[in-house]
């Protein structure tokens, strides 16, 4: 079901939603009336008749009792009112900056599809191009990676990229909608050969994939699997399942659900960190699939999806709201370049029309191994199109990406001083 097609009924919806205060209790606050919302007195019927089915009622999910509880005050992050992004900010200021308006095609990029880190080279997915290329850390082009296509090596539609491995050892993987997954290895040149591509056990429409230790994960739902995250080798054999997602009685409430989230893996420690979607939980795995640790995000309220149901009151689909509420945040998103002892997270805040900027970003940094967090500041965006967005950081650089006025990959040296 597309979502443009529910942008007439859902922009009401928000406007006669009841909203709650919520408090430091270690749940993280309620701010929707989770009970079925009756479309009877509903203001504009004629949007209804867009939509591909006949609504009977709306209702938010997930419902706070089904995400899961910490209780722990050491795993419990909340936001400190002072700002102490002082340090990115200056970062931002300097570094290098790849793609230009007008020039030599290897100087344009395209849509920023998705930035990963290896341990020499940046690696830029640009959607429009289908390809990755590959940067040193000063900015300068040393490969470009595939092309367009759905043969051997080729890229197809909504690709994900990761990297794992070091010096001669390194793999670039991406994966293409619905399931398709593409091998490269890292020649001693800078170059990259194509090595293999597999067809992932499981489709990963809106979800991620992380790599390390020579195993790809990827997430999504299939009644065939136990657990929404699924373990592959780098030659494409499967290997195991885990990490538990939406229990809605509802197949496609199920699956819906399983395909959005946020996944990084950790190759220096083999952990991997999982944030689920609507919830502010995130969740560490050991590379076998054994929950270490669990965080809440304290402060953190994030935005529900919005179940359709038909006349019968049966699920007909779900969808993520196209804004939050004022106070509400989208999805927690895991930074890439977890390559060290930190993994770094960061939730986009829609702020009142009233105030100078209408977003901020709050950043997130957790330990590896203990889970142990602090919350590091907010960083205010002139818009949801954020001119610079964040997509990694990791001890020695802030990578960036921006779309307006034409698009960019930023590598930002992190001063010594914050380091």
């Amino acid at each position: 079901m597309r979502q443009t097609l529910l942008l007439p009924l859902l922009l009401p919806l928000l406007l006669t939603t009841c909203q709650k205060d919520g408090g430091r209790d270690g749940q993280g606050p309620t701010t929707r009336d989770y009970q079925p919302i009756d479309l009877s007195d509903f203001p504009d019927k004629t949007s209804l008749s867009t939509l591909p089915i006949e609504v009977g009622s709306v209702q938010w999910y997930p419902p706070p009792d089904s995400i899961p509880s910490v209780t722990d005050p050491r795993f419990i992050i909340y936001d400190e009112p002072q700002d102490t992004l002082f340090w990115m900010l200056d970062a931002l200021r300097g570094g290098y900056l790849v793609g230009v308006a007008e020039g030599h095609p290897d100087e344009m990029l395209g849509w920023a599809a998705d930035v990963a880190v290896g341990d020499s080279l940046v690696y830029y997915l640009d959607g429009s191009y289908r390809h990755v290329r590959a940067y040193t850390f000063e900015g300068h082009l040393v490969d470009i990676i595939g092309g367009p296509g759905a043969g051997p090596g080729e890229l197809g539609a909504f690709p994900k990229l990761t990297v794992t491995g070091t010096g001669n050892n390194v793999h670039v993987v991406v994966g293409s909608v619905p399931r398709s997954v593409s091998v490269f290895k890292k020649s001693l040149d800078g170059s990259h050969v194509f090595q293999t591509s597999f067809r992932a056990s499981v489709e990963f429409h809106n979800g991620e994939m992380c790599a390390m230790q020579g195993h790809v994960y990827t997430t999504g739902y299939s009644e065939d699997h136990e657990g929404v995250i699924h373990k592959h080798t780098l030659e494409g054999k499967y290997v195991s399942s885990f990490g538990v997602g939406s229990r809605h009685p509802q197949f496609i409430i199920r699956k819906t659900m399983s395909d959005y989230g946020s996944l990084e893996c950790n190759e220096t420690h083999r952990i991997l960190l999982f944030t689920q979607p609507s919830a502010p939980i995130a969740t560490a795995f050991t590379e076998s699939g054994d929950m270490i640790w669990r965080i809440r995000f304290g402060d953190a309220r994030i935005g529900p999806r919005l179940v359709l149901n038909d006349k019968q009151g049966d699920p007909r689909g779900i969808v993520p709201l196209p804004l939050p509420v004022v106070g509400e945040s989208k999805d927690i998103e895991i930074m890439g370049g977890a390559r060290g002892d930190s993994f770094w997270l960061a939730r986009l805040e829609m702020r009142p029309k009233e105030a100078q900027y209408r977003w901020a970003h709050h950043f997130y940094k957790v330990d590896v191994l203990s889970g142990r967090g602090e919350y590091l500041g907010t960083r205010p965006v002139k818009s949801n199109k954020v001119a610079r967005r964040v997509r990694a950081i990791d001890q020695e650089y802030l990578y960036t990406t921006q779309s307006d006025p034409y698009p960019q990959l930023g590598i930002h040296p992190i001063p010594d001083t914050t380091r």
